[in-house]
């Protein structure tokens, strides 16, 4: 779900030279504070659209994105670039709390309004005034809050459960699902007239396994998190990050951390290696080393023979090309995926003469 490179000037390049700086610095100081990790295009497009709807701080936003992608630290970068650092960012998991009771949570509740309620009690849209109202998970909701929720989109204004009175609060929302809404919205499971209030800015958070450039910095940043309390400092072997940036990755970034802080439990000295990294990643990747011999052995010399030269040529062409770009052209990291060392990998694409691998970052 690669988000491009973002706009381009190509009449202008000194414009889109100072574009790139500002997105690189963006990028910097959004990693500072660990809100987005990764210098990948899909994450430099995310930057980008971060610092654009940041200047709107009351416009509706829409994250849409796999689960475990970030989506909640991204909606928090957007508050905090809203000037919100000092303000509230009141998250709310729709899914979480019963149909019964998200109503009231959302909403508050005026004393009196059924047996339990004996106080006057603000929901979350009050307790986000003036700030950044997070509702993951949004495709949870049932419909007849989603009306209440789409009245409240237009008007800004809300009634507690129980009250007449309207409470007017200015603030941003922004909402996450890591299902397609606009399926929902196909299968009736979902309002269409709130799915269009909630999409008037969208920002499509792409998995891990499409970014695996970005695995290494955010390997770097768990592991620095883990020096702040600890003291230790770990570093990962090029093997591991090899096989860790071959996995597919279904959990997406929280499955990394937790990947990352098995290594630090199972490492006992300064280097997390392939063995700290759990049984269960290491068996994927070897299931995939499995289809790929199966794969082999299923070739077979034709009856009418072939150039053999040419033939190994353009695979190992194609397998440097893939490995440098997975690894952002990195050579260290590429030729640990290809179990070569630097200078074998640099003597190979001097061989096979592919100008895309002498690409430096």
């Amino acid at each position: 779900m690669s988000q491009g490179s973002g706009p381009h000037y190509g009449s202008q390049p000194a414009a889109s030279s100072s574009k790139a700086h500002e997105d690189e610095a963006l990028l910097i100081e959004l990693e500072r504070f660990g809100l987005v990790i990764g210098r990948s295009q899909s994450m430099r497009h995310i930057a980008t659209l971060i610092r654009q709807v940041a200047a709107f701080p009351t416009t509706t936003v829409l994250l849409q994105g796999e689960s475990g992608t970030g989506k909640e630290v991204i909606a928090y970068a957007i508050h905090a670039l809203s000037g919100g650092s000092a303000r509230q960012f009141v998250a709310i998991n729709c899914a979480a709390i019963p149909e019964t009771l998200l109503e009231t949570e959302l909403f508050g509740v005026e004393a009196g309004a059924y047996t339990d309620a004996r106080v006057t009690r603000d929901g979350y849209l009050a307790r986000a005034d003036g700030g950044t109202l997070f509702l993951d998970e949004i495709a949870s909701m049932p419909l007849m809050l989603q009306s209440k929720l789409l009245r409240f989109l237009e008007t800004r204004s809300f009634r507690r459960v129980g009250g007449t009175t309207e409470i007017q609060v200015r603030l941003r929302v922004i909402s996450a699902s890591n299902v397609d809404l606009a399926t929902a919205v196909a299968r009736k499971e979902f309002r269409e007239d709130l799915f269009y209030r909630l999409k008037v800015f969208t920002i499509h958070i792409p998995p891990l396994r499409e970014h695996p450039e970005d695995i290494a910095p955010l390997v770097e940043y768990f592991l620095r998190q883990q020096l702040g309390e600890e003291g230790r400092a770990l570093r990962l072997s090029p093997e591991a990050l090899a096989l860790l940036e071959r996995y597919s990755w279904p959990g997406n970034v929280r499955e990394l951390r937790s990947v990352v802080q098995h290594g630090q439990i199972m490492c006992e000295g300064d280097e997390i290696r392939v063995e700290h990294l759990p049984a269960y990643l290491q068996s994927a990747c070897s299931s995939a080393l499995q289809r790929l011999q199966e794969l082999k052995e299923q070739l077979h010399l034709p009856p009418e023979g072939i150039n053999l030269e040419e033939f190994l040529a353009e695979i190992e062409q194609r397998f440097i090309c893939e490995a440098l770009e997975r690894c952002n052209y990195n050579q260290v990291r590429a030729a640990a995926l290809l179990g070569l060392s630097r200078d074998r990998l640099r003597y190979r694409l001097a061989r096979v003469g592919t100008g895309r691998g002498r690409q430096r970052r």
